[in-house]
């Protein structure tokens, strides 16, 4: 088969990221900068070349170096705990209180609830799969703005019924196996139970990446909108 000629080509966002990401992964064993690395500035001047919003480099630089702290429970496979935060130089103004919520309710996904404690406004969403909270204090001229979820019952949710249903198919298999002196049908039954569990870990682990996602962005976004607030 002849090779498609790239040089007229013109390639669509989705090509772009891919060709990207696969151009990364195949210099993977080569240092991709300098051994005194890269700053921040350097980074939004490589990105813009490539039509990335500098504004997202800084969000997505502050994810990497601070989003660590939030480490996968090693049963489940993801953090069931989250926390962010970050604080800027400002004053929040009551006025902009319909724009944050707007914001936050936005960006969650959800409408939550609101409460306005000593200045601070403290928007919360409870539901089946856990517990998200959203906080914006003023304090002096700062202020800090926090994301975290509590995602105890997604966990539970994702792995209790799976779980016992899971169990019981790999007894049935091994039993019925056994009963027919199959030895593979045995290894089959035994083998059932692991690979739930680790399906369950899977989807797990993409849901607490979704969630740590959302509360990044809501916490750059917020951060970005109150800043040099009030003054």
């Amino acid at each position: 088969m002849p090779e498609m000629p790239l040089d007229g080509r013109r390639f669509t966002d989705e090509e772009v990221r891919k060709i990207l990401k696969k151009a990364v992964e195949r210099t993977s064993s080569k240092s991709l900068v300098k051994p005194e690395g890269l700053s921040l500035e350097e980074l939004k001047s490589i990105a813009a070349e490539v039509g990335i919003d500098a504004v997202r480099v800084e969000d997505a630089a502050r994810a990497v170096v601070l989003g660590g702290g939030n480490k996968p429970n090693l049963f489940f496979g993801g953090p069931t705990n989250l926390d962010f935060e970050r604080k800027v130089e400002g004053q929040l103004d009551p006025k902009d209180t319909p724009e944050i919520l707007s914001l936050i309710r936005r960006t969650m996904g959800t409408q939550g609830e609101v409460d306005e404690i000593h200045g601070s406004l403290e928007w919360r969403a409870k539901g089946d799969s856990g517990e998200r909270y959203v906080t914006v204090s003023p304090r002096d001229d700062t202020i800090t703005v926090t994301a975290s979820a509590n995602l105890t019952n997604g966990a539970v949710v994702t792995f209790l019924p799976a779980g016992i249903l899971g169990t019981l198919a790999s007894v049935v298999a091994f039993a019925t196996a056994a009963n027919n002196a199959s030895a593979v049908g045995m290894i089959f039954g035994l083998g059932l139970l692991p690979t739930v569990y680790s399906v369950l870990r899977t989807i797990f682990r993409r849901f607490s990446q979704k969630e740590s996602i959302k509360l990044q962005r809501v916490v750059d976004e917020l951060a970005r909108l109150t800043e040099g607030g009030g003054g």
